[in-house]
């Protein structure tokens, strides 16, 4: 595992709840969410406008975490989850990646798109 002092910015993990709809489908539920601090390191590695349609800014970033959270509990992180870090709101892109070591799972490297406007 990377040290926490390598890892200064707290983060929240969102994960959807699921429900049932009408017609009986599994669906992703955000009123029914769980957050789960951790420590990450996060920078931004991209960003761009798109003016085509709307006025937009557009962001992807990395996160590098632990696979545990921040009180040491097992973390899992999915490609329908989100990342809080204070304001801003970020949609993982994709699943998550994890890195190994020879003998361990190791971390995580977890694409992120923000999109504002």
């Amino acid at each position: 595992m990377i040290d926490e002092s390598l890892l200064p910015h707290l983060v929240e993990v969102e994960t959807p709840g699921r429900r049932t709809d009408r017609y009986g489908n599994d669906v992703v539920d955000w009123s029914a969410s769980t957050r789960a601090p951790v420590d990450a390191w996060l920078q931004q590695n991209t960003g761009a406008e798109d003016t085509d349609q709307r006025s937009a800014q557009i962001g992807e970033w990395l996160m590098i975490c632990n696979p545990v959270t921040a009180g040491g509990d097992p973390l899992t992180v999915h490609g329908s989850d989100r990342v809080h870090w204070g304001a801003m709101r970020f949609e993982v892109l994709g699943p998550p990646g994890p890195a190994y070591t020879p003998t361990e799972f190791h971390h995580y490297e977890i694409r992120l798109q923000v999109v504002e406007g």
